[in-house]
């Protein structure tokens, strides 16, 4: 299964523990917020909450010193029911009868040994049917997506979106924000800084051919876009991020012809 992930900055070792063995279960995890900065509002379980929305991830869970202010942020976005869950049962009712997509942990309440049958609970369990109320139909809200993510070096223009599904910009724009709890402008800006976030690992790119790569005129302008939506500067990011190990040539045998 494919699964979007998240915590706060406290959260974020026990993210990075449950991570591991969700890998190790054979699940695909999606990284929501890789960025372990101090925020002052829970940003982190809005993007699991999106992740799920566009399809990037079946199910999320959010790991969280605030698992209420997390749980409301991610059921403003439409389609999305999220849950504070610390018991087997209520995560497999929550997720079969409810249609929970986000299971919701409070950090301070962790028992590794409990916590996974949780979590076992909440994915074994068949998600009923979330029909999303106003916004976008999905086949539009999916199609938009798909063409921001194709254009994303590209200015993409709220114009450009409104044309894509055959719509008036203001009509679009009102239902867009219905159905992602934020306006297309603020959503293709946090799509241009997860691809960063993405080519920021590969130590081999400039940060001015990574600003130009998601679409950003100057590098002043991308620096100062992610600084405000991850919270530091591009280049600390990076500086942040672990360094691939170096594989070292095989020498050849002494012997050898």
């Amino acid at each position: 299964m494919r699964i979007a992930i998240a915590s706060d900055q406290a959260g974020h070792e026990a993210k990075q523990y449950l991570t591991s063995r969700l890998r190790g279960a054979g699940h695909v995890i999606v990284d929501a917020a890789p960025s372990a900065v101090p925020r002052e509002r829970p940003d982190y379980a809005e993007q699991v909450a999106i992740c799920v929305l566009r399809h990037d991830a079946e199910r999320g869970i959010i790991i969280t010193s605030r698992a209420v202010g997390a749980s409301v942020a991610a059921n403003r976005v439409p389609g999305i029911r999220a849950a504070l869950c610390n018991d087997p049962h209520s995560a497999q009712v929550g997720a079969h009868t409810e249609g929970m997509n986000v299971l919701v942990l409070a950090l301070h309440s962790l028992d590794w040994v409990h916590t996974q049958e949780v979590i076992e609970a909440y994915l074994g369990a068949s998600l009923a049917v979330v029909e999303p109320v106003g916004g976008l139909p999905p086949w539009r809200l999916q199609r938009v997506f798909a063409y921001i993510r194709e254009n994303i070096g590209r200015e993409v223009s709220v114009a450009q979106l409104a044309k894509t599904v055959g719509m008036s910009q203001y009509y679009f724009s009102k239902l867009f924000k219905m159905s992602t709890g934020t306006t297309p402008h603020q959503y293709v800006m946090r799509q241009r800084v997860e691809k960063a976030q993405e080519l920021l690992r590969d130590r081999g790119l400039g940060l001015a051919e990574i600003a130009t790569r998601v679409g950003f005129e100057t590098q002043s302008h991308f620096t100062s876009v992610f600084r405000h939506i991850v919270g530091i500067t591009p280049k600390r990011y990076r500086e942040g991020q672990p360094t691939p190990p170096i594989e070292m040539p095989q020498r050849e045998s002494a012997t050898a012809a």
